[in-house]
């Protein structure tokens, strides 16, 4: 505790205790059904972290209209029918003496339905970002909306909830209202920012009319909506001052960024962690109302440091807290270290709620899957067996780390002096040095779990059978396979692995031919271009990134358009010749040479490390594979499939 002297101390909102500063933010996570109602599923999924130690969990925002449903996975919060699941949440974040909070949203002219049927918004226009237009709202549309509003916060406090918060923040009706962008009416609900403030303080007020004084209700408030157009963070402190005038508000929620500069909202590796952390701490200088800090704020030591600067009362974690629900437990009893900290890359939460997919994380198997796979649910072995792992990559790391918390006595064999595999090589891209965090910490778990390391072995038969294993895991991962075209073998042409390695000659002039359409191929044609090279990328696909969450992707496209960087979709190369190469449109099969070019690097899929399995299969009791040894894949696809090998074994 000597070293949080604030995070772990109580903290009233209104009338309500939380027991530590640590708040679960709200987020979106796709873990109901489409019929509008609340889900098993998805109360343990909020259950998780309270069971890891959030003070308070502020659940995501429930629609208050049918109108307003952003997706159909939105629980009907006008709908009294959710009362009898929806008092589950709070039963089960009760029982580990957390405090948690429901948050109304209307999503207006933002949406993940595509196409969507009808979006509702102060004036008829879309997002900038959407083809999707919108029908500018009647009266009568209003009113249904502040009646849902009132309707939905009443349901939350007779389902037992704590409080609640409405969302005038990144998406949603209510902050288009008080845009003045985006509010161009010309009746008493537009015009004058008092105008434009008038829906969410109408909606403030009739949920005072049906939940009482007593009730702790906040505002998710964008504060600056970080786009050329929208307003910014002076506008958006006049917009708390005015809640916080009303004396019907408990406290502000800071947040920023819209669907039109979405990476703001739930930002990438790229920006920096607590980047918004200013924002809170200059609301605070001027509002008196308890203030929840956000932005990518990463581990406790960092919060802890927002509380004691005085820029927050309370700090706020979505991400962090998904990739381990137990930080809060852990840094309160002594145990930073081995928190399984967030890296920001958005592939397995944001990206997958995005296209309506249950949430999920890159190194936390258990994110949309508690009840199984939770806090408490590894079991002891019946019988504890002799396990050699062979390969200490990802797979070969997180199978061990599983085998050794059951009980089994595990060896890892790994041919070179570190552990890690592709990822050291991934971790040295531009902006990608926290993907090392993965594997950074299963380092850390199996070493304190005993796990005998063999570095620098070469594993064969007899090394593996020497050792008298009751079981094998091949680990070995993968190679990248070579470019079949002509030309491939000239000594100018290499794979990326040789250009992360600082195995390639590389010269000015770049021709990047891009399978991959990953960070594989997009961190090394940024790397390329960071050493004033000139790169053309060459893609069949039809954007350079297409694979990338959208996030990661703009902010890329933000960087290497700003350098000597080339892009060349819908073409496949077909042969490289001296300095040139022959690149065919992927539709009409023209042909066209392309000259002057020192280097050709490509990104191209890879081929499993898998022979030591089949020399060692029907030789041992045991023999498995596992990640690329198997498949060549996403290291999300790998850790959960040593997670589950892990528990069956």
């Amino acid at each position: 505790m000597s070293q949080f002297d604030y995070l772990f101390t109580p903290f009233k909102i209104g009338n309500v205790t939380v027991k530590n500063r640590i708040v679960f933010l709200p987020h979106f996570n796709a873990l109901c059904n489409e019929d509008g109602m609340p889900s098993e599923r998805d109360a343990y999924y909020f259950a998780e972290r309270a069971k890891g130690g959030a003070g308070l969990i502020i659940m995501y925002a429930i629609a208050a209209t049918r109108s307003g449903k952003m997706s159909e996975r939105f629980i009907h919060g006008w709908d009294p029918k959710i009362i009898p699941a929806l008092s589950k949440y709070a039963d089960l974040v009760h029982e580990h003496g957390s405090k948690i909070f429901g948050q109304i949203n209307h999503g207006g002219h933002t949406t993940l339905v595509n196409p969507p049927q009808l979006l509702m918004a102060p004036t008829q226009m879309p997002e900038p970002s959407s083809p999707f237009n919108t029908k500018e709202m009647e009266l009568d549309d209003i009113q249904e909306v502040i009646e849902g509003f009132a309707k939905t916060a009443l349901h939350f406090k007779q389902a037992g909830f704590d409080g609640v918060e409405i969302k005038v923040a990144h998406d949603g009706l209510l902050r288009s209202f008080v845009s003045e962008y985006f509010n161009r009416r010309t009746d008493q609900y537009g015009g004058s920012f008092e105008n434009r403030l008038r829906l969410p303080m109408e909606i403030i007020q009739a949920i005072r009319n049906e939940v009482g004084n007593d009730f702790p209700l906040g505002i998710r408030l964008c504060l600056d909506e970080f786009t050329a157009w929208g307003y910014n963070l002076e506008y958006g402190i006049e917009l708390a001052k005015a809640f916080e005038e009303t004396g019907q508000v408990t406290y502000i929620n800071t947040d920023a960024g819209t669907f039109s500069s979405f990476y703001m909202e739930i930002p990438p590796a790229s920006v920096p962690a607590g980047f918004a952390v200013y924002m809170g701490a200059a609301l605070k200088e001027v509002i008196n109302l308890p203030i929840i800090a956000f932005g990518r704020i990463n581990d406790p030591i960092q919060a802890e440091k927002v509380l004691a600067d005085g820029h927050a009362d309370l700090v706020g974690m979505a991400r962090a807290l998904i990739a381990d629900p137990e930080l809060p437990n852990k840094a309160l009893q002594g145990e930073v270290e081995d928190i399984r900290n967030c890296i920001a890359c958005n592939d397995g939460c944001i990206y997958q709620v995005m296209q309506d997919k249950a949430i999920r994380c890159i190194h936390n198997p258990a994110v949309g899957k508690e009840r199984e796979l939770g806090i408490g649910t590894l079991l002891q072995a019946d019988k504890k067996k002799s396990i050699v792992v062979v390969g200490g990559g990802a797979a070969g790391l997180k199978v061990s780390e599983i085998a050794a918390l059951r009980g089994h006595k595990v060896t890892l064999i790994e041919k070179n002096d570190k552990l890690g595999g592709q990822v050291l090589l991934g971790s040295k891209l531009p902006f990608r040095d926290q993907f090392q965090g993965v594997t950074s910490h299963l380092i850390k778990r199996v070493q304190s779990l005993g796990v005998e390391i063999m570095y620098n072995t070469e594993a064969d038969e007899n090394t593996v059978m020497n050792l008298n294993p009751d079981a094998v895991i091949i680990a070995t991962g993968s190679r990248p396979l070579g470019l079949d075209i002509p030309g491939a073998d000239q000594e100018n042409v290499y794979n990326v692995y040789d250009v992360i390695e600082g195995n390639a000659e590389v010269g000015d002039r770049v021709l990047f031919i891009d399978y991959n359409g990953h960070y594989k191929a997009a961190g090394v044609v940024e790397l390329l271009a960071t050493q004033d090279k000139h790169v053309n990328v060459v893609t069949p696909m039809s954007f350079v990134g297409e694979n990338l969450e959208p996030g990661n992707r703009v902010m890329l496209y933000q960087r290497i358009m700003a350098m000597d960087v080339e892009m060349t979709p819908h073409y496949e190369v077909t042969a490289i010749e001296g300095d040139s190469a022959t690149i065919k449109n992927c539709y009409t099969e023209e042909e066209v040479t392309i000259d002057g070019y020192d280097t050709f690097v490509y990104a191209n899929h890879n081929s499993s490390i898998a022979e030591l399995y089949f020399v060692l299969k029907g030789k041992c009791p045991e023999v498995y594979r596992v990640g690329d040894s198997v498949s060549p894949r996403m290291i999300e696809q790998v850790i959960w499939e040593a997670e589950e090998l892990g528990r069956a074994l």
